[in-house]
């Protein structure tokens, strides 16, 4: 039986691939070349990595252990405070560099996909060193 976030996240893979593939044959722009292939990557990267900590959690919650105690609550907070000052740095090196990208709307969702990588990243490593 699926829960309720299995169906949320299959739901969101759906909409996520449906939008590509509307931008990409809606209008003659170059979806996979560029900096549009590394934000795919990332969109991709971050699926995956949302995908596999769900699977996780529910694997947890069939074994019985607790999905959320203090010390994975504290966790996360400690890696969400250290995701946000290197994001402060990544933001301060994106406006150094915005010459560089051919739009503010690349700027600005990479810029948001960087910063939800980063904190997969810390809460990775800090969950791992716990």
């Amino acid at each position: 039986m699926k829960t309720n976030r299995q169906i949320l996240m299959l739901s969101s893979i759906i909409f996520m691939i449906s939008v590509w593939g509307f931008m990409g044959f809606g209008k003659d722009a170059d979806l996979f070349q560029g900096l549009n292939l590394l934000l795919f990557i990332l969109i991709i990267g971050v699926a995956v990595i949302a995908g596999l900590n769900m699977i996780k959690k529910d694997k947890e919650k069939k074994e019985g252990i607790p999905v959320d105690d203090e010390l994975s609550t504290k966790i996360k907070y400690k890696a969400g405070y250290k995701a946000y000052m290197a994001s402060m740095y990544m933001w301060l090196f994106i406006f150094f560099f915005k010459n560089y990208f051919p739009n503010t709307e690349s700027m600005l969702g990479g810029g948001i996909l960087l910063s939800a990588l980063i904190f997969f990243i810390k809460n990775l490593r800090e969950t791992e060193f716990a």
